[in-house]
């Protein structure tokens, strides 16, 4: 299963416990001491911010760098993690301890990413609020000014303490300065003991925008779990959008957790404020509704409202009443009393059903009863009843900043399961596409499942427009699904370059729901609860109509596909007459463009098709006139390649025009010595030509004995031919060994010309092989028969190497321009007739690189080759031929002269 993925968001691990009793309430662990804030009394709200300007108190420090303050007094008494303090110690790098004990080195994360030492990890800071802990200084406008004032009159009064003019430091070890000046306060209240962090703007840097780690959050007795309550954000996503979790940043790190990350581009808006509340002794949230957002009537009912309950205080409660109320359009109330709800309990607790009958929007409230916290006793879902479209989402509720839900560079299907009562007929899925910009340019469809992850249809392939960022996107499809369950979901394909996330989701619903979003393979199969990845509330709606009269075929599939034809079968409906099968080039638009066979039954052939070409299929029902079904598929089918026979030249190729695993048409291999290792295309290893390249991969036990060979090359008598190509070894230190020829059949037997040989290849990155009849130069090919030849790469390493490479191959074509009377002048051969020694008398050639030597018999085939110098005599040994008359072909570069033998023993 693909791994999901988020960015713009963070995620929070929850206590799912199950509920016992008459609801199913579980209970807690025995409740060990924790710090007496939770993520419960925790909220991101706007404010103002108001500098204390100049009536405040300063707070001396020894410098703007890695100092602490003396122990300051805050006013009154302040009650935090069971202690009563009434001083503080301010740190320039962000943060404070209560009391009067100032912190110890190291006063910030020394990682970017995690919090692995600094104040949060060290096991002997205790009591502190960090509002933006990380290496600060002073602005360089400074110097950074600290104080702090005292307001209001007992028992309410405020203590604000204020750190202005202050910058995050670069360093070696960390990006660049990304705020050049940034203020922010802690607010400490009288009474309430409530803790607030107040933020102003930040001034940008001018360096490059990068992504940095601050500790934002309150620290208790230590860094375990419950001893924290620490602020998260992506480094993109805006302060608004933080949210708060009870773990520290490593830990929750494994689980997709962001600490509160920040760039340049994203700083915090004035007033943004994290206020935390003490956790009260009688406290129970209602942390989310799962309801429907859109609720199709009346097939979409009966229809059950459920809420995620916890006890957040810190004592047990018992009898807490539960009240659902639903107004608007609808109405409907229902109380559940749950008769014991221990401390940190939580679980989902679902209302007796009911079935609204009128279209318009609900507004659903689930209220606990009253107690000392009554901010987060209730929340409110918003509903729209309508008569076609399923969706968990809330209608208009996605804004910037929530969840961007993706595969990264990855495939996979995201789905949303619904529940209908009756047959229906899925005719659209509309999704909201996530703001990012990585988005535009991939391709992604909508696809409608099955409850067990098959794939009933889908839509086209479509390309994310720069339009469609932040807006939702419908496509089309046609899909009956039966009364129960089915999935509807966007279909993300792979970019292998660029990751992408693709699906908006909305935060509210936290934790997620269970059985409700998946992650599905691309090709359809068992779908994976994604709950845990809690992802919040995927925006993917399913629309829906009544079932066809004419239902579309179903069961498409696609066989015995050669180069031009392919056999469509597909399964129609009962009242099905004849059918439409539509077909076209991957992608195409079945409305606008395409083929149509008509045809009485499956299946249907299609012919006249295009060899190597990728296709989709679309079929249509036609049943009692005029009644027609929608289309049916695609399915997806690639017709057969023919290998082509080559006789345009320069011929090239780099290996790139097909996937990785897949060979160019005309290109093949042979495993000779039938192991588990052969040439195949790879995108891995620096191709010299991005993205492919062939690859031998190396067997720890045998010896290399594999082939490729290139199409069929159609050769002429002549013309020179020149092979050059690139090569090069895995490791310099495990050398290769390759060898080249070619022949008239595309088989080891028939490779019967030597071009190239190298049993030493040790270069690691490519070299360019160099035309020539020296020793490690590629020969020229000057057939003396017109016809078919085949070029073949031949591994011969030993065993246990590593890999060989091969890429950019090319064959050049030079017409040799006649007989040269220089040539018959410089050369001399005798004796003639032979008993089989000719010699060879070469004067003043002008040859460089010597020159070839061809001998063939009456029937035109080559029966012997070798190479001779300008300016020698050289004896050529040829007992094997047999009596009779021969051609001697002498070639330099594109001249050649041509003599007649006769051999006589």
């Amino acid at each position: 299963m693909a791994k999901i993925y988020t960015t713009g968001r963070t995620t929070k691990a929850w206590r799912k416990l199950a509920l016992l009793g008459l609801l199913g309430l579980a209970t807690g662990a025995a409740h060990a001491q924790s710090l007496n804030y939770s993520t419960s009394g925790a909220t991101n709200v706007a404010t103002t911010y108001t500098d204390l300007g100049a009536s405040a108190t300063a707070i001396a420090t020894p410098n703007t760098d890695d100092a602490n303050s003396a122990a300051t007094p805050i006013g009154f008494s302040f009650s935090f993690n069971g202690q009563a303090f009434t001083d503080f110690v301010l740190n320039t790098n962000g943060y404070l301890a209560l009391g009067t004990t100032a912190p110890a080195a190291p006063f910030f994360p020394t990682s970017s990413t995690t919090t692995t030492s600094g104040p949060l990890n060290d096991a002997a800071q205790k009591n502190l609020l960090l509002p933006f802990n990380t290496d600060l200084e002073s602005a360089a406008a400074g110097p950074a000014v600290y104080s702090y004032a005292l307001s209001g009159t007992a028992p309410n009064r405020v203590c604000t303490i204020q750190w202005k003019g202050v910058s995050d430091k670069s360093a070696a070890a960390t990006p660049a300065k990304q705020y050049l000046s940034l203020d922010f306060q802690v607010k400490l209240y009288e009474t309430s003991n409530r803790v607030e962090f107040v933020y102003n703007t930040a001034t940008p840097s001018a360096n490059t925008d990068a992504f940095k780690s601050a500790v934002v959050g309150l620290k208790g007795d230590g860094a375990a779990s419950r001893q924290v309550l620490l602020g998260s954000k992506g480094s993109t996503a805006a302060w608004s959008t933080t949210s708060f979790i009870t773990t520290t940043y490593v830990e929750g790190s494994a689980t997709g957790v962001n600490a509160h990350n920040f760039r340049r581009t994203v700083g915090p808006d004035a007033g943004r404020t994290y206020r935390f509340e003490p956790q009260k002794a009688n406290d129970v949230a209602v942390q989310t509704i799962y309801s429907s957002g859109k609720l199709p009537i009346p097939f979409g009912t009966p229809h059950v409202v459920r809420a995620f309950v916890q006890n957040v205080g810190s004592s047990a409660q018992a009898n807490v009443t539960f009240t659902l109320t639903v107004t608007g359009a609808n109405s409907f109330t229902n109380s559940k009393t749950v008769g014991a709800l221990p401390v940190d309990a939580a679980g989902t607790l679902s209302f007796d059903a009911f079935s609204p009958t009128n279209p318009g929007t609900n507004i659903i409230t689930v209220t606990a009863a009253d107690d000392e916290n009554t901010a987060n006793n209730s929340k409110v879902f918003t509903q729209l009843v309508n008569a076609t479209t399923f969706a968990y989402a809330q209608p208009g509720l996605v804004s910037a900043g929530d969840g961007q839900i993706g595969f990264n560079t990855g495939s996979g299907i995201l789905g949303v399961k619904y529940t209908t009562a009756t047959a229906r007929t899925v005719t659209g899925v509309t999704v909201r596409i996530a703001d990012g910009a990585a988005n535009v340019g991939n391709k992604v469809y909508g696809v409608v499942l099955d409850a067990a992850g098959a794939i009933i249809a889908r839509s086209p392939d479509y390309t994310i427009l720069a339009a469609d960022l932040n807006q939702e996107k419908t496509f089309a499809l046609s899909g009956a699904v039966p009364a129960g369950s089915f999935i509807v979901g966007l279909a993300q394909t792979a970019n292998a370059t660029t990751g992408y996330f693709p699906l908006a989701s909305q935060r509210y619903e936290t934790p997620t729901r269970t059985d409700a979003y998946f992650s599905i393979p691309l090709a359809g199969g068992a779908p994976a609860d994604a709950a845990a990845s809690n992802l919040g509330a995927l925006v993917i709606e399913a629309i829906t109509s009544a079932p066809a009269t004419c239902p579309p075929p179903s069961a498409i599939t696609v066989t015995s596909v050669t180069a031009t034809s392919a056999i469509v079968s597909f399964t129609g409906p009962a009242n099905g007459t004849s059918y439409a099968v539509i077909y076209g080039p991957r992608g195409f638009n079945p409305a606008t463009a395409g083929t149509t066979v008509t045809a009485a039954t499956s299946p249907v052939t299609l012919t006249g098709l295009t060899a190597t070409t990728n296709y989709d299929v679309y079929v249509r029902a036609i049943c009692v006139a005029p009644d027609q079904s929608t289309l049916a598929g695609p399915t997806a089918f690639t017709t057969a390649c023919v290998p082509p026979i080559v006789s345009t030249f320069p011929y090239t190729e780099n290996f790139d025009g097909v996937a990785a695993g897949a060979l160019p048409c005309g290109i093949a291999t042979a495993n000779i010595n039938a192991d588990g290792s052969t040439w195949g295309i790879v995108t891995t290893g620096t191709p010299a030509s991005a993205p492919n390249h062939m690859r031998y991969s190396f067997s720890t036990t045998n010896a290399a004995d594999d082939w490729f060979y290139t199409p069929a090359l159609f050769l002429r008598a002549g013309t020179t031919y020149q092979l050059t190509f690139k090569y090069k070894a895995g490791l310099a230190a495990f050398p290769e060994a390759l060898e080249v020829k070619y022949g008239s059949t595309a088989t080891p037997a028939g490779q019967s010309n030597l071009l190239w040989r190298n049993i030493n290849v040790n270069n690691a990155t490519y070299a360019t092989t160099v035309a020539g009849n020296d020793d490690g130069q590629v020969k020229a090919i000057t057939p003396t028969t017109t016809g078919n030849y085949y070029i073949g790469f031949h591994a011969i390493s030993v065993a246990d190497r590593f890999n060989l490479y091969v890429d950019d191959i090319s064959v050049t074509a030079t017409a040799i321009t006649g007989t040269s009377q220089a040539l018959q002048q410089a050369i001399n051969i005798y004796p003639n007739p032979t008993a089989g020694n000719l010699t060879f008398d070469v004067r003043g050639a002008k040859a460089k690189n010597g020159l070839q030597v061809e001998i063939t018999n009456m029937l035109g085939q080559r029966v012997h080759t070798t190479t001779v110098r300008d300016n020698a005599v050289q004896v050529i040994n040829l007992p094997s031929l047999a009596n009779g008359m021969y051609t001697v072909k002498v070639i330099n570069g594109n001249e050649f002269m041509m003599r007649t033998i006769s051999v006589q023993k």
